[in-house]
């Protein structure tokens, strides 16, 4: 099922930067790391098609600023902005001579190859990013912040060994940093949130733990590492112990989740349902107007198959927050589970004018529509599924609604084709499996669809088309 959910900040001082990389289809070909002059040369070779890209702040560039801190003030640096226009013109070569000539004025900058690494992650270009982190760490080897941020890069990325032995690395790098004292105040806290990050992703939370407690002698309020302190005191089975940290956490943050509903979400995460509904419970005794919180729960019964619950907490939701995206989408999601196509119709269009961009939106709205009766409708179905598939083409959720609406329109052949992709790929959830063995039926292939189907009806969770799954599996052991 499409999960239901919700920058960089824009440019100080007008700049604009919009480089003309397509996301899906872009090749970067990195074709020499040149040492000479100590200059990194890369040769980038872009789509013809248009990405938009968010623009680059001068007033977060060039800093060295752990996770959870407030950005820094604009930087007024002119070799910073110029270095931006050099990037945008996709001048990588005079951007890095500003850059350096920007870090040699500045002993409270990072090194330039690390500054360049950091225009290429706000692009979304991971290939750049990297080669430049890795050339930094060559060029400036007693400087650990390269090191920080290729090991953030191999947490994200699920290389835990690798991420502990560079955050390892950094850490003694920092013991002996002297050259900006500003600077390795401000790495501390990242050395402490990446070795804690190694511990938490092998369920040390004792290590985690003081990593995280380290941190905030440094930043006693720090949100983020009050939060992943709570999880590592909750997972050591303190509870008290994490709603405390939870409770110093939301202080000051109108947007923090409640306290109460986030050890709701740990018990549920520790498969313990019984707390997790306990705590649920005393989140929305504690704040039954809060949209965030009855969100929560109409997704809880939802996945919970307990629909009639999810209806009433959706419907609170809405009288509290009728212009919520995920709220719309969620009504909109069990109204289709009730067969109430209707209703369901009028939550995803509403959903979809709101945010044209939202999958959820769109696929459901085409799922809706292809069950009523009015040919018109069906027609706009496939409208939308098409769409999706060329929108989100490599989304086997948009393939398979679009090979459905095609099945439902009585166009066999270019269903199976369109179905047989997502088959082919071994992506099929519930519902694909289904719409293959309807078609299966079609053609004669009842086996195949016997198959397809007791497969389908092992899901556990929501599955759409789960009374029709069964009534064909009965109707097939006849």
């Amino acid at each position: 099922m499409v999960s239901v959910t919700a920058c960089f900040s824009r440019l100080a001082g007008g700049l604009e930067f919009a480089m003309t990389f397509e996301r899906n289809d872009m090749r970067m070909v990195i074709s020499r790391l040149v040492v000479g002059g100590g200059v990194l040369v890369l040769v980038l070779a872009a789509a013809a098609a248009r990405l938009s890209a968010d623009p680059i702040s001068e007033s977060d560039l060039g800093k060295s600023a752990p996770a959870g801190t407030a950005k820094p003030a604009a930087a007024q640096n002119p070799e910073i902005a110029a270095a931006i226009a050099r990037f945008q013109a996709r001048d990588v070569e005079g951007a890095l001579k500003l850059l350096a000539e920007a870090a040699k004025k500045d002993p409270d900058m990072p090194p330039a190859q690390v500054i360049l690494a950091q225009l290429f992650s706000r692009s979304n270009l991971a290939a750049g990013t990297r080669a430049c982190l890795e050339k930094a760490t060559f060029e400036t080897p007693d400087d650990p912040e390269a090191y920080l941020y290729l090991g953030d890069m191999a947490v994200r990325e699920g290389r835990i060994t690798e991420a502990g032995l560079l955050f390892e690395k950094a850490d003694s790098l920092l013991n002996r940093f002297t050259k900006s004292a500003k600077r390795k105040k401000a790495m501390r806290p990242m050395v402490c949130g990446g070795l804690a990050s190694v511990a938490e992703a092998h369920g040390d939370w004792r290590s985690a733990q003081k990593q995280l407690e380290v941190w905030l002698t440094l930043d006693p309020n720090n949100g983020v590492a009050l939060q992943r302190l709570a999880r590592c005191r909750f997972e050591q089975k303190d509870t008290a112990g994490a709603l405390d940290k939870l409770r110093r956490a939301a202080k000051g943050n109108p947007e923090a989740m409640l306290p109460e509903a986030t050890v709701a979400q740990f018990f549920r995460q520790a498969g313990d349902q019984v707390n997790a509904k306990k705590w649920l419970t005393a989140a929305l005794s504690a704040a039954p107007k809060d949209v965030k919180i009855r969100l929560m729960a109409a997704q809880w019964a939802f996945q919970s198959g307990d629909l009639g619950e999810a209806k009433a907490q959706a419907d609170a939701a809405m009288k509290l927050d009728p212009k919520s995206l995920g709220v719309k989408v969620l009504s909109g999601l069990v109204a289709l589970f009730q067969k109430d196509y209707d209703t369901a119709e009028m939550y995803f269009e509403s959903a979809h004018l709101q945010a044209p961009g939202d999958f959820a939106a769109a696929n459901y709205l085409a799922l809706a529509l292809v069950e009523q009766k009015d040919e018109a409708k069906k027609q706009k179905a496939l409208e939308y599924a098409a769409a999706n598939v060329r929108q989100f083409r490599n989304r086997a959720d948009a393939i398979s609604t679009y090979g459905w609406v095609l099945y439902k329109l009585g166009r066999l052949d270019e269903a199976e084709r369109v179905l047989g992709v997502v088959a082919s790929n071994g992506a099929m959830d519930a519902d694909t499996k289904f719409y293959l063995a309807r078609l299966s039926v079609d053609r004669g292939r009842d086996r195949d669809a016997r198959q397809l189907l007791e497969s389908a009806l092992k899901t556990k969770g929501p599955f759409l088309q789960r009374q029709e799954a069964q009534s064909l599996w009965q109707q097939l052991a006849k």
